[in-house]
């Protein structure tokens, strides 16, 4: 069996490799630190399994993640990654991956996720079923939608309205009520209390100080 490392992280995508080279029936074993590389190469080899980190430059996991199921659709897929956010983790199940591991979890919980889905299981480590619980609850309480999650992550990030409506096509106006839904949502007077209240319930964990003005 052939197996495909992503990782931009050399150290990580190293350790990664010398789990798979224990594994029984190991063949190649393929590093990449970019998801187009990665992708150039599906093109050209089968897997058996692939582990792959979401942030990744030139295409990230998700696109890469697709890319799998079209050209190897009986590659089993391990997501290994750092995200952390509400959002991604509603991402990441959807990709229906076979694994998915949190990187801040011990390192033997991606041995544990490696062994499981090779032998035919699907495995979540306990650090993102725990994110994945957090995720459904803050749902279930905000019912947000996805374009406002969208908004939501570029308010985070520091966008300007006409930022928002130049990245997601929409037009100003669209963003601007959308803002205010969040605030209403949120119960927040402003863009920065919204941000305030989105990280200390974990919709966020990383933001811009500076958030834009309302």
């Amino acid at each position: 069996m052939n197996f495909l490392v992503v990782d931009d992280h050399l150290q990580i995508a190293e350790n990664v490799k010398n789990i798979l080279k224990t594994c029984p029936d190991a063949g190649d074993i393929d590093v990449f630190r970019d998801g187009l590389s990665a992708c150039a190469s599906l093109s050209r080899k089968s897997y058996g399994l692939c582990i792959v980190d979401i942030r990744l430059p030139g295409m990230d996991g998700f696109a890469l993640t697709e890319q799998i199921r079209k050209t190897n659709p009986g590659a089993k897929v391990v997501i290994n990654t750092m995200c952390e956010e509400l959002w991604d983790a509603k991402r990441i199940l959807e990709l229906d991956a076979d694994g998915i591991v949190i990187k801040t979890s011990s390192f033997s919980r991606l041995k544990e996720g490696i062994d499981a889905v090779l032998a035919g299981k699907k495995y979540r480590c306990p650090k993102f079923r725990h994110l994945d619980s957090r995720q459904r609850n803050t749902d279930s309480l905000l019912d947000l939608s996805p374009r406002e999650i969208e908004v939501l992550k570029a308010i985070a990030d520091g966008l300007t309205t006409e930022d928002m409506s130049r990245l997601h096509g929409i037009s100003e106006n669209t963003v601007e009520s959308i803002r205010k839904r969040l605030l209403l949502k949120f119960d927040a007077r402003n863009m920065a209390q919204l941000v305030g209240k989105a990280h200390k319930i974990g919709l966020i964990t990383n933001y811009c100080i500076n958030a834009p003005p309302d």
